[in-house]
């Protein structure tokens, strides 16, 4: 019925416009061009030259940002987009595809930015293809890209720890997963793929000093390999990652010579990565004996950020529970790792799913909101202004430039 009303309305409007006068035209004709009295008397536009093309700097301004919307309504097509944290107008700045939950990295030494992203001969189905695509940074050109041989590359909700650059980024590490994990081990200069290191029970990466990284593992170690050419070698720690209660975040943030990750319930666990081995150091907390009883604790996508050299940033959520992890926060919280104590805490005007410090100490905080748009806040906690990638875009990943 409901149908049969809204046709007979269309029905009777179509033929109200048939069978009565011609709406009257709010504008006038001259040489054959119907031009609208709304714009009668203003100056004619110059004609624009098309064709041109700017290029970025090869090396990026420090208030630089890559957006990585993984495109969640259509993961077979995300990208990468450089936006001015800085600029009130014109911030965005160019961008680069990023297909089916690929992974991001930017080389600061050759001027290139990587993707590895995975293609489907029928686009949503047939012959599986993985590559490592290489981006020029001042032209967005594509200036190589290497084949990824097996299918093995790991696709996940994205995250940095999928790929990661080592020793003076001459080395590329690329987390896959068949279920079986592993890190292909690409050589950036020669364009080769090294080797492949089995990381059982191991998932994602973060650097160590030259050719060495670390991965987490599933029984709460923490296991580090160095790579020699075509030999690796291997240490593990003792368990200090509680996985039942008290898991840490697969996120974490560097300052200095150490990696700190936040855990579920409000603690933080620094790992020591200025050697060839990753070393876990004592945990402190995140909140006061009052905050804990209000359920402050971290939660959301990319919930940790840093200054390199400064202070650590937590994106906290309050009266947090057990699965809350995912939901987001409605504060940022600032730490002097130092001192292990809050030094500020920012409140979100939309609340946060993931954080970025740019870099320098006249730098900005970027959020991607719960309304999936950007908002651009001083360390000091004043939002100075928000950015809309595009209306559909689901940034949950920021890399601050290099």
């Amino acid at each position: 019925m409901r149908k049969f009303i809204l046709g007979l309305m269309l029905t009777t409007s179509l033929a109200a416009c048939v069978e009565g006068e011609r709406p009257k035209s709010n504008s006038s004709a001259s040489d054959g061009v119907v031009v609208s009295s709304e714009f009668e008397g203003l100056p004619e536009l110059e004609i624009e030259e098309v064709g041109l093309v700017q290029e970025l700097p090869s090396d990026y301004p420090s208030n630089y940002i890559f957006a990585h919307n993984m495109n969640f309504y259509s993961i077979l097509d995300g990208n990468i987009n450089i936006i001015d944290t800085a600029a009130d107008t014109l911030e965005f700045k160019g961008m680069i595809n990023a297909a089916q939950m690929a992974s991001f990295a930017q080389s600061k030494s050759r001027n290139e930015l990587y993707v590895s992203e995975t293609y489907y001969s029928r686009g949503t189905h047939g012959k599986k293809t993985d590559v490592l695509t290489i981006y020029d940074m001042a032209t967005l050109n594509i200036k190589d890209e290497i084949l990824l041989p097996g299918g093995k590359r790991g696709q996940s909700v994205i995250q940095k720890g999928s790929l990661q650059l080592i020793n003076d980024e001459k080395l590329a590490l690329l987390w896959n997963f068949t279920p079986a994990s592993s890190i292909s081990v690409i050589d950036m200069v020669s364009r080769e793929i090294v080797t492949e290191i089995p990381t059982p029970g191991c998932a994602l990466t973060f650097p160590l000093r030259g050719a060495a990284f670390a991965t987490l593992c599933g029984d709460g170690k923490v296991a580090s390999f160095v790579i020699d050419g075509a030999d690796v070698s291997r240490t593990i720690s003792e368990s200090f990652n509680d996985i039942d209660d008290d898991a840490m975040f697969m996120k974490s943030a560097r300052v200095g010579n150490t990696q700190y990750f936040p855990t579920f319930t409000g603690n933080v666990r620094p790992i020591s990565v200025g050697t060839e081995q990753a070393i876990p150091l004592e945990e402190w907390s995140l909140v006061t004996p009052a905050e804990r009883k209000d359920n402050w604790r971290p939660s959301g996508w990319q919930v940790v950020t840093a200054q390199p050299n400064g202070n650590l940033f937590v994106l906290m959520q309050n009266n947090g529970e057990e699965g809350s992890h995912k939901a987001g926060g409605s504060e940022v919280w600032i730490f002097d790792v130092e001192a292990k104590k809050k030094i500020g805490a920012i409140k979100l005007d939309k609340g946060g799913l993931s954080i970025e410090a740019t870099r320098g100490a006249d730098g900005h905080l970027v959020v991607t909101n719960l309304e999936m748009g950007l908002e651009v806040y001083s360390f000091d906690g004043n939002l100075q202004r928000s950015i809309i990638v595009n209306d559909t875009a689901t940034p949950f990943l920021l890399h601050a430039a290099k």
